[in-house]
């Protein structure tokens, strides 16, 4: 798990809000433009909270947009989120509410959350958080990009694959 780490390292760790539910995680740096993630992720200071608030259907025309802007490296940047928390007891339930409050929802409404992310001091959106559940969509790209981890976690832990790009 160490080398895993290493070779994924965090680039972001805080809360994933969706409605009135929240969990904590941990963003691993899967492939891509690192500066991508640097650029959009709140920072920790300020209470590091990602807040889903719109839903992307997964229908091919859409992922088919998706994995268009996911061809050259510095166009986008491709994260894993993972739960985390300050104990084991912690881990767990963040682990419990990844799962029910996060992938079952959107699995149940067959999307990905949306999070548009301002340049600090304006409002128009300058990058975009596509946040998947697991589906065939993300376990493809995740199989094809990061297999090692891919099968490390997919037994033993609930992850969503997070796609930013800017717009």
């Amino acid at each position: 798990m160490v080398q895993l780490l290493t070779k994924y390292p965090i680039v972001w760790q805080g809360l994933l809000a969706l409605k009135n539910d929240t969990a904590a995680v941990q963003l691993h740096f899967v492939c891509g433009n690192k500066a991508l993630a640097h650029r959009s992720l709140p920072l920790q200071e300020g209470g590091a909270l990602l807040r889903i608030v719109q839903r992307m259907r997964l229908e091919a025309s859409q992922l088919e947009s998706v994995a268009r802007r996911m061809t050259g490296d510095s166009d986008f940047c491709l994260l894993l989120a993972l739960p985390c928390g300050r104990d084991q007891d912690d881990v767990l339930n963040q682990t419990q509410a990844l799962k029910a409050a996060f992938i079952n929802y959107l699995q149940t409404k067959l999307a990905a959350g949306i999070i548009n992310i301002p340049n600090p001091g304006s409002n128009q959106p300058a990058y975009v958080l596509q946040i998947f559940p697991p589906c065939e969509f993300s376990e493809s790209h995740l199989s094809q990009l990061a297999p090692d981890l891919l099968n490390r976690i997919s037994s033993i832990s609930p992850h969503l694959m997070i796609v930013i790009t800017s717009v």
